[in-house]
């Protein structure tokens, strides 16, 4: 009688999963977000000095426009 608890345990209340704040759906894509950034890292100097590169071209290109409009 006492290990009578063993044998006749309570059902899982309605609606609950492993995890039902969502911390699976955050895990992957926090993973999918973190993955590359890990695997691509030595490159990514690059990619970002060609964005720098041309976020100042498209400065260079406005530069006379803005002044125009603005002075």
């Amino acid at each position: 009688m006492k290990n009578d608890w063993r044998s006749h345990q309570l059902p899982p209340p309605e609606g609950s999963e492993d995890r039902p704040d969502g911390f699976i759906s955050i895990a992957i894509v926090a993973f999918a977000i973190v993955a590359p950034l890990i695997y691509f890292g030595p490159e990514l100097g690059s990619v970002e000095a060609w964005i720098v590169d041309l976020y100042h071209t498209a400065d260079h290109w406005v530069t006379p426009i803005r002044e125009f409009v603005l002075s």
